[in-house]
C-alpha cells in the first residue's frame, strides 16, 4: 500500500510541479532555479528515508524501473536533436569551438581534482571518478539561456553561439561516460581488463543500434500521438532496463537510439513533440526519486566540491572564450565571453545518476552530490553572469 500511495505522491507532485515551469512573470534567478528543478529533489528527500520515509528503502528497491525510464528517457530526447541535415546547417568552426571548450573544461576541472584525490587515497578508483566529474563539469545548461531569449528578447551572434554551446556540449560527456562505465569493475571477466572493456562498449554500441533500428520499423506505421508515446517509452524501458542489467549506461544506449531516430525515422518531429508533451514530469519523478536516493557521502569528501566548482568556472571562461575565437565571431570582448556557459542543468544530475547506477555506495553518492551542489551554486549566479553579458555586448537591454 505504501509504495502505491508514495507513487501516486510523486507522480501528483511532478505533474502539479510542471505548472510552474510555466510561470514567465518571475525574477531571472528564481526562474532559473524552477526550472532546475532542485525543489524535487529536496522534495524527495523529504519524502526518503532520512526523514518522513513515505518512500523507503525496499520502496526505492522496487522503484529502479522508473529511474531506467528517467535516466533512458533524457538520452532518447538528447539524442533526437541531432538531425545530420540540421547539423550540416550549422558552420564546421562552431563545432570545433565547442570541442575547445569542452575539453579545456574537462582537462582543468579532472587535472585539479586529480590532484586533490592524490593525496585522498579513500577515493578510489580514481581512474574512473575523475574522469567522470569532468565530463559532469563540461556540460552547460541550455534553459537558462531560453529563458533570457523569451524574457529580454535577447538576439544575436554572441547568444545564439552560446545557445549552440550549451546545446551540444553534453555530447561529449554521454558518450565518454557511456564508454568509461563499460570499462568499469563489475563485468563478467572474459578476455582481460582492456579487451573486455572493448567487449562491453561493442554490446553497448549492438544494443543502441538494434533498438534504435527496432524503434525505426515500429514508427513505420501510422499510430495515434499516444500510441507512438507508449510504443517509444516502452522501448525506451526496455532499453535503459537491459543496459542496466548488464552493467552499461542507460543514457548512453538510448541516446544512440535517438541519433538513429532523428536520421532515419520519417515521423521524428512527431516523435519528438511527443516526449516532449511529458518532458516535465518525467523529469521531475526522475529527480524526486534522485533526492529520495540520495545518501550523504562522507563530510571529509565533499571538500571536492568547492575545487569541483571553481575549477569548472574556470574551465567555462577559459573554454567559452577560446570557442568564441575559434568559431571567430569577431568580438572584441575578452575572458568575460565564458560567464555566458557558467549555468549548470539538470543533464549534470543525469549523468551523475548515470554514474550512481554502477557505483550505488558512497562513490556514486560523492558525484550525485557535486553535481547538485554546483547546478545549485551555478543557478544563483548563472543567470546574472549571463545576463550581464549580453547586456555589454548589446543583444540584451
Amino acid at each position: 500500500m505504501r509504495t502505491i500511495l508514495g507513487l501516486i505522491v510523486v507522480i501528483l507532485f511532478a505533474y502539479l510541479g510542471s505548472a510552474l515551469f510555466r510561470l514567465r512573470q518571475l525574477p531571472t534567478m528564481l526562474q532559473a532555479l524552477i526550472s532546475s528543478g532542485l525543489g524535487f529533489f529536496g522534495l524527495g528527500l523529504v519524502l526518503g528515508p532520512h526523514v518522513i520515509a513515505l518512500i523507503d528503502a525496499p520502496i526505492l528497491s522496487q522503484w529502479d524501473l522508473l529511474l531506467n525510464l528517467g535516466v533512458g528517457w533524457v538520452g532518447l530526447l538528447f539524442g533526437l536533436q541531432f538531425n545530420r541535415q540540421d547539423l550540416e546547417q550549422v558552420p564546421a568552426r562552431h563545432y570545433w569551438g565547442a570541442l575547445t571548450e569542452t575539453a579545456l573544461t574537462c582537462l582543468l576541472t579532472g587535472a585539479g581534482l586529480g590532484l586533490m584525490i592524490w593525496f585522498m587515497p579513500l577515493l578510489s578508483p580514481a581512474w574512473i571518478l575523475v574522469p567522470a566529474l569532468a565530463l559532469i563539469a563540461s556540460t552547460t545548461s541550455p534553459t537558462t539561456g531560453a529563458q533570457m531569449q523569451i524574457k529580454l528578447a535577447v538576439r544575436g551572434p554572441v547568444h545564439d553561439l552560446l545557445r549552440f554551446l550549451s546545446g551540444v556540449d553534453a555530447v561529449p560527456a554521454i558518450v565518454f561516460l557511456g564508454a568509461l562505465i563499460c570499462f568499469a569493475p563489475g563485468h563478467p571477466a572474459k578476455f582481460g581488463p582492456a579487451l573486455d572493456g572493448l567487449y562491453w562498449l561493442g554490446v553497448c554500441l549492438a544494443l543502441g543500434l538494434v533498438l534504435g533500428a527496432l524503434a525505426h520499423l515500429l514508427t513505420l506505421y501510422h499510430y495515434t500521438d499516444n500510441q507512438l508515446l507508449v510504443i517509444v517509452l516502452s522501448l525506451v524501458l526496455f532499453g535503459g532496463g537491459a543496459a542496466h542489467y548488464l552493467w552499461l549506461s542507460p543514457l548512453f544506449v538510448n541516446f544512440i537510439v535517438g541519433l538513429v531516430l532523428a536520421n532515419r525515422s520519417p515521423i521524428r518531429i512527431r516523435i519528438l513533440r511527443s516526449l516532449i508533451l511529458v518532458e516535465k514530469p518525467i523529469y521531475l519523478i526522475l529527480l524526486t526519486l534522485a533526492g529520495a536516493m540520495w545518501n550523504p557521502p562522507p563530510l571529509a569528501w565533499l571538500v571536492l566540491v568547492p575545487a569541483f566548482i571553481l575549477m569548472r568556472m574556470a574551465g567555462k571562461i577559459l573554454g567559452g572564450w577560446l570557442a568564441f575565437r575559434v568559431a571567430d565571431l569577431g568580438t572584441q570582448s575578452g575572458l568575460s565571453l565564458g560567464s555566458g556557459l557558467l549555468p549548470h542543468g539538470g543533464m549534470a544530475l543525469v549523468l551523475g545518476l548515470s554514474f550512481q547506477q554502477i557505483y550505488s555506495g558512497p562513490l556514486g553518492d560523492l558525484v550525485v552530490s557535486t553535481a547538485i551542489l554546483s547546478i545549485l551554486v551555478a543557478t544563483l549566479i548563472g543567470p546574472w553572469s549571463l545576463q550581464r553579458l549580453l547586456i555589454r555586448e548589446g543583444e540584451a537591454s
